[in-house]
């Protein structure tokens, strides 16, 4: 990825979680901007979110982000001053999935240098 790529994608997730943090307060507390990824001609971005909560809460910060899908690229834009404003595609980030993994993995090392035998499931 070039320094253009990653400043533009730096500056969208600031001004994306900006955004969120000042207009849509209420709804977007449980929502956290965890990256952003640029195509090589700046012309979309790949917004990755992870959300605090539940299966409800996970599905109302979906709809929220595509509800605000415009008003969010249009202040994106405004910050950027690019010559085209890049699209916004946004896509849940399975934070807690990740470290669930990574602790299951732990604890299996954990036990085989311990040598006790895994538990039953």
């Amino acid at each position: 990825m070039s320094q253009r790529q990653l400043r533009v994608a730096e500056l969208v997730q600031r001004e994306v979680s900006s955004a969120l943090r000042q207009g849509w307060a209420a709804e977007a507390a449980l929502i956290t901007i965890t990256r952003a990824a640029v195509t090589p001609d700046l012309r979309q971005v790949r917004v990755s979110y992870a959300v605090t909560g539940d299966d409800a809460a996970r599905k109302a910060a979906r709809g929220l982000l595509r509800r605000i899908r415009a008003e969010l690229r249009a202040t994106v834009g405004a910050a950027l001053q690019l010559k085209s404003t890049p699209e916004l595609q946004f896509a849940e980030d399975d934070v807690t999935g990740g470290v669930a993994r990574v602790q299951a993995l732990l604890d299996e090392m954990a036990r085989r240098d311990a040598g006790t035998p895994p538990p039953a499931e």
